[in-house]
């Protein structure tokens, strides 16, 4: 279910755990590390603790979501708050 939708391609949705992933479909496999390393100069260490992984698939594109066999609400705010840093910024990442 999409909750939300920038203007630079960000969605944020709720995927089949029901939990929140951050995607662009306009990007990439390529785009991966680049995003990666963004939020990981901004995100590093909460990023590690909560198992939050940039990843890269033909339906979502360039993806941010919470590593499967992990559950806790406390990503969902991570995520969310990813959304809103990457939909703010003047390009898709």
């Amino acid at each position: 279910m999409l909750y939300k939708k920038s203007e630079n391609g960000w969605e944020l949705c709720t995927i089949a755990n029901g939990h929140l992933s951050c995607d662009n479909f306009i990007l990439k496999a390529d785009d991966t590390d680049r995003v990666k390393k963004l939020l990981m100069t901004k995100y590093g260490e909460i990023i590690k603790k909560e198992h939050i992984i940039v990843g890269y698939d033909n339906w979502s594109g360039v993806f941010i979501m919470q590593m499967h066999g992990f559950s806790t609400d406390s990503s969902d705010k991570i995520i969310n708050e990813i959304f809103v840093y990457l939909s703010n910024l003047n390009q898709s990442y």
